[in-house]
């Protein structure tokens, strides 16, 4: 089901509209995996639909709290041992299945969600690595960090000074360039490095990584690619370089950048 979401040549795109009608099964990830992530790809340029759709989250959070903490739409005293006595013995079993099912069924959904959110972020990454640290082809001039900053992320300023990781087993990390970029409507703050004589980036974006310990993400792309959250901020590490190291250098780098991240 295509709910009505309009095409700019080959690609699916969405309106503020279509993305302000769909934000409540949104919201409940009651969507199909490919509407939500064209929602989510909406939201990344459009921070008139972010506010809107954080607005909402906040006020259905309140309305939860709210009816779970009024004594008034509380269920009388008994009303679940009365349900339960009045279902026939032989029907258990099948609610049990029932409502293991539908739990099961809803974190299945929220997991491949969040799987094809990360995804999409990780090719991303890498097409940022290989438009901008490899060979240039953006069609947005990258920008300082402190700019950045100043104009989109205050959390873009903290990578402005970032230490290269030390110690590792390949021998020194040197640093190539810092600045902010943008691949595809999704904006990075960009820290190039070089390692074992290969091009390594590390880039931060809003949104969501594969958690706090660095793992790696597969993509459709010829590199390997690392990912870690740190804060409210995915973390990407994007190279060539084999996926052992790639996965070092993750690491090295995740405990100073999340340090950084969390106090930006």
């Amino acid at each position: 089901m295509r709910h009505g979401l309009g095409r700019e040549g080959d690609q699916v795109t969405v309106t503020c509209r279509e993305a302000r009608e769909l934000a409540d099964p949104f919201l409940s990830d009651q969507l199909l995996v490919e509407t939500t992530n064209e929602i989510v790809r909406h939201l990344e340029t459009c921070a008139a639909c972010r506010d809107e759709f954080a607005a909402r989250r906040t006020l259905r959070t309140r309305l939860q709290s709210a009816v779970a903490a009024s004594p008034a739409l509380a269920p009388r005293p008994g009303f679940a041992a009365d349900l339960t006595a009045r279902l026939r013995p032989a029907a258990a079993p099948a609610a049990a299945a029932a409502l293991l099912a539908l739990l099961g069924g809803g974190l299945f959904a929220r997991d491949t969600v969040r799987r094809s959110r990360l995804a999409t972020l990780a090719a991303n990454a890498s097409g940022d690595h290989q438009n901008c640290a490899i060979t240039f082809n953006l069609r947005e001039r990258p920008i300082p960090l402190e700019d950045a900053a100043r104009r989109y992320d205050p959390a873009y300023a903290s990578l402005a000074t970032l230490d290269p990781p030390a110690g590792l087993p390949g021998g020194d990390v040197g640093v190539l360039d810092r600045h902010s970029c943008v691949f595809e409507g999704r904006r990075f703050g960009h820290v190039v490095f070089r390692y074992e004589e290969h091009v390594v980036s590390l880039l931060v974006t809003s949104g969501s990584g594969a958690g706090s310990t660095p793992a790696l993400v597969t993509t459709d792309t010829p590199y390997r690619v690392a990912s870690f959250d740190a804060g409210s901020h995915a973390v990407f590490v994007v190279s060539d370089l084999p996926e052992r190291d790639v996965l070092t250098v993750a690491e090295a780098l995740a405990a100073p950048v999340a340090r950084r991240l969390s106090t930006s």
